[in-house]
């Protein structure tokens, strides 16, 4: 009897099993937390905008799913006025982007396509600027020989990435792709910059874009370390047929404090591969506490036999900024930046400089901006800049300078 008790109790244990770990495999898993909206504010869209936000979301979430490719972008709009600027063209001095005088502006339609690497073993990212942006941003990166106006769409990053299975991973990424130096960036989906007009750093100090591969490799949990060969400065096409050479390391002790340093070395003049150009640039990112962000940044750069406005001579850069970020609500934000720019023989900013050569020149700013989120997706931004310099060098009119000038713009940006 004891033993037929025993057979059945293990007959019925062998089929509770069974039952038991299905009715734990169909159990739902608990839901992830929704997304946290933004607190209330004055000026909130949520109501109206917020609701377009959310159709465009959840269509756009199902294209993805669909084809498997993530889709983001962004919608930029401006306007610009400065105290100085050239009568012909009507270009604000010093500025790239965001430089046209007294006018409204349609900078950027972008959009980016992302393929992660799970699904084939390799994925990929291709993005393109449709505007005033793409127009300005192929005009600078030299696409042609002519600097004359450009068509309005440009193919900002088109590049491939893979992993290659050794220790940790080393990363590979091959193409077209914007610069790893300097704190600003060519705004991205969800990662703009903090002020509306570009750094002189930003401007002149470093390049754009690349075109060549990149290694990156995580030595320790708090250290990466790059190497890459590029084409150069700004230049799919090559201008020389020698290419350059690209390293960075990048050191996150801690949540609260990040330092990249990246170097691009090689010649970068036409048809001449005997005269180097070497920039240097450091981006440290900390956070003190939970409003506030500091972005420092240095940079330094030096050209041998560099074309210059007083002849053919050794040039030397070197840009030092700061800029401080307080968020007061998860709405409302305020910037400011100061920046101090040398140009030792004026190589970099001659495109600009005073109406008569020069040799020498000492660039400074301080810029204050403030974002408002009208919604998560739709921000609007507003600045006041003033700019000084040890020279003439902001053209007024046909040909006259002053020393400094004041801008003020205001910017809508959407994100979807």
């Amino acid at each position: 009897m004891r033993k037929t008790l025993v057979v059945l109790l293990l007959a019925l244990a062998s089929c509770a099993v069974p039952i038991t770990l299905l009715r734990a495999a169909e159990e739902p898993k608990p839901t992830e937390p929704a997304e946290k909206p933004l607190e209330p504010g004055w000026l909130s869209l949520d109501s109206s905008v917020g609701a377009a936000d959310n159709w465009i979301q959840l269509n756009k979430a199902a294209v993805e799913n669909a084809i498997g490719i993530g889709i983001t972008g962004y919608l930029d709009t401006s306007y610009t006025w400065s105290s100085r600027h050239p009568k012909d063209p009507t270009r604000i001095s010093g500025r790239y982007f965001y430089g046209d005088q007294n006018k409204v502006n349609w900078n950027d339609f972008h959009i980016a396509l992302d393929k992660p690497e799970k699904d084939w073993g390799f994925g990929f990212h291709v993005s393109g600027d449709f505007g005033r942006t793409g127009e300005l941003l192929r005009e600078a990166t030299l696409w042609s020989v002519n600097l004359a106006k450009e068509p309005s769409a440009e193919l900002r990053e088109a590049y491939i990435t893979s992993t290659i299975p050794v220790g940790e991973g080393i990363q590979f990424k091959g193409g077209l792709f914007v610069t790893p130096l300097g704190a600003e960036i060519l705004p991205n989906p969800g990662s703009y910059n903090d002020q509306i007009t570009r750094s002189f750093a930003f401007n002149y100090a470093i390049p754009l874009r690349h075109l060549g591969t990149l290694f990156s490799y995580p030595f320790l949990k708090t250290l990466t370390a790059s190497v890459g060969v590029i084409t150069g400065w700004d230049n799919p096409r090559d201008n020389n047929g020698s290419p350059s050479g690209l390293f960075g390391v990048t050191f996150t002790p801690s949540d609260s404090f990040s330092l990249a340093s990246n170097i691009v070395v090689g010649p970068e003049q036409r048809h001449n591969t005997n005269d180097p150009r070497f920039t240097w640039s450091n981006v440290a990112t900390i956070k003190p506490m939970d409003p506030l962000t500091v972005l420092l940044e240095y940079t330094a750069g030096f050209e041998k036999d560099a074309s210059t406005p007083t002849g053919i001579k050794n040039a030397q850069w070197y840009a030092f900024a700061a800029t401080g970020v307080w968020g007061w609500t998860d709405r409302f934000f305020t910037s400011v930046r100061t920046e101090l720019f040398l140009d030792e023989g004026a190589s970099r900013t001659q495109g600009f400089a005073a109406t008569k050569p020069i040799f020498n020149v000492a660039l400074g700013e301080v810029t204050l901006a403030t974002t408002y989120k009208f919604t998560k997706m739709f921000l609007g931004r507003a600045e006041i800049r003033q700019d000084w310099a040890n020279r003439a060098v902001y053209k007024r009119g046909s040909d006259n300078a002053n020393a400094n000038q004041t801008t003020l713009g205001l910017q809508l940006l959407y994100q979807y």
